[in-house]
């Protein structure tokens, strides 16, 4: 009576440990709008203290009178490794001081604001100028349940996490979309958490939502991961192979 009792637990052990661990489609998907049409919020960067920006104007006027281009002919790979030979930091009063143009106050205004106002100056110099404005340290890290976790270097400044995912390859199958943590840095230098769940489409109006330069994304792994199985033929092999190790007990 005592073994019979004791097998029956045994099976319903191994049964709940077999179906209990599989990982579903569900626990893979992103932004689950369920066929709505959501709008999604429009995000334009704030240039902030210690951000360095690459400042190229380009007109007619001789080429000798042109300071801002040095990118153009240096050495892109020494540009890369070190971009603090090339760019233009901005000091802690919120201004960066530019060849010819002078002091310009451009903390708290997004990148298209300060070319306009740099064009406008440079017009005393150049013809028809046209103004690229770009941070050249705005790099961002990627940790934890991802394909290729790295720290990257993100071009447009509008970006938000799921780019940066597909930077890194995706998500494995054992991250856990639904609590992604942010560790960023505000105006102050202190260090603030934010989550994010990459199921819920309400993100997509969240500012939190896109990239800040800094940032550390981690991605933390599902709690059943140990034992997890991500397919069906992986939960049948297990199954089987549970109820073939109930039966090797049963026998001894």
């Amino acid at each position: 009576m005592i073994r019979t009792y004791f097998n029956a637990i045994l099976l319903v052990f191994i049964f709940l440990f077999s179906f209990s661990s599989c990982v579903t489609n569900k626990n893979l998907e992103y932004i689950n709008t369920d066929n709505l049409k959501v709008n999604s919020t429009s995000f334009n960067y704030i240039i902030k203290k210690e951000d360095l920006l690459s400042v190229q104007i380009s007109s007619t006027t001789k080429s000798d009178y042109d300071f801002f281009n040095l990118q153009e002919t240096s050495n892109p790979q020494l540009m890369n490794q070190n971009p603090y030979l090339y760019g233009y930091l901005v000091k802690p009063d919120g201004f960066v001081n530019l060849p010819m143009i002078g002091n310009i106050k451009v903390e708290d205004f997004t990148i298209s604001e300060v070319e306009n106002v740099i064009k406008q100056i440079a017009s005393t110099y150049f013809k028809d100028p046209i103004v690229k404005v770009n941070v050249l340290n705005f790099k961002v890290s990627i940790l934890g349940e991802v394909n290729s976790p790295g720290e990257y270097n993100i071009v447009r400044s509008n970006q938000n996490v799921l780019h940066l995912i597909g930077k890194a390859n995706d998500l494995t199958e054992f991250a856990n979309r639904k609590k992604v943590k942010i560790i960023r840095n505000d105006s102050d230098n202190f260090s603030k958490i934010i989550y994010l769940d990459l199921t819920d489409h309400k993100i997509l109006n969240d500012k939190n939502f896109f990239l800040q330069p800094q940032d550390i994304v981690y991605i933390e792994p599902l709690r059943k991961k140990f034992y997890s199985v991500n397919s069906l033929s992986s939960a049948v092999s297990v199954s089987i192979s549970a109820i073939t190790l109930y039966f090797l007990l049963i026998n001894n």
